[in-house]
């Protein structure tokens, strides 16, 4: 029996209707939904004829909202040319998710994870793509360290030269009836897998930018700062 895997097919119609339906969602949810940070992907996001390089948005993952505020920032607001990964358990459960760029992957099964990041590779390799990836592999508390899984390292390895940007999500209810969710980007870096690199070196710089990021984000939504911070909604 072939391994389970669901690849991307994605479709302009169904990235209009869920872009859309999430936004809506965000807006119903929560009092504010912010961002921050956008001086480090709009440059990558207006880039000229420079050599190309994809770029992989590492993410925090504290709350099933996640999904829905990444596809917002893709869909609606930077309008990127991007996949995603997700869990295949949660992909068949909800496959529409497939037809606006996500693709499976079987974490308990190395066999099939190595193959959803060869998939992941081949549609990054040589492009100046996105991919979205929640490198911590699974939920965990939004005030817990990020130790990312070794995929992000691999992943490096197989496509030899790759930008990372980190992306922090966190919500606080405080003073509203309704939550608010604050979206923080953090400086790019660009990863060459060198003869010294190693998978498990790439993993822990992917989860220094990304505990340096959350924990930027955190101080300036507990102190109920958003001077840096404007609406995720255009």
């Amino acid at each position: 029996m072939s391994d389970p895997f669901i690849p991307a097919r994605p479709n302009p119609l169904s990235k209009a209707f869920w872009g859309y339906y999430f936004e809506q969602s965000l807006k119903r949810t929560f009092a504010q939904c912010l961002v921050a940070g956008e001086e480090h992907i709009v440059p990558i996001l207006e880039r000229g004829s420079s050599a190309p390089c994809p770029t992989i948005i590492v993410c925090t993952h504290g709350s099933w909202w996640d999904a829905a505020v990444t596809i917002v920032l893709s869909l609606r607001r930077y309008h990127l040319d991007a996949d995603g990964m997700m869990e295949y358990r949660q992909l068949t459960k909800y496959r529409f998710f497939s037809r606006i760029g996500m693709f499976s992957v079987v974490r308990e099964d190395p066999r099939s994870a190595v193959r959803s990041l060869d998939y992941a590779a081949s549609r990054l390799r040589n492009s100046d793509r996105f991919l979205w990836m929640f490198p911590q592999g699974t939920l965990i508390h939004q005030d817990l360290p990020i130790v990312a899984e070794p995929g992000i390292g691999i992943l490096v390895r197989k496509l030899g030269r790759v930008r990372i940007l980190p992306l922090s999500i966190r919500y606080e209810l405080l003073r509203n009836k309704k939550p608010t969710c604050w979206a923080l980007f953090g400086p790019p870096q660009i990863m060459d897998w060198e003869p010294v690199s190693t998978v498990s070196g790439i993993g822990a710089d992917v989860s220094n930018a990304l505990n340096i990021v959350s924990s930027t984000n955190r101080t300036n939504a507990q102190a109920e700062d958003p001077s840096l911070y404007s609406s995720l909604f255009r």
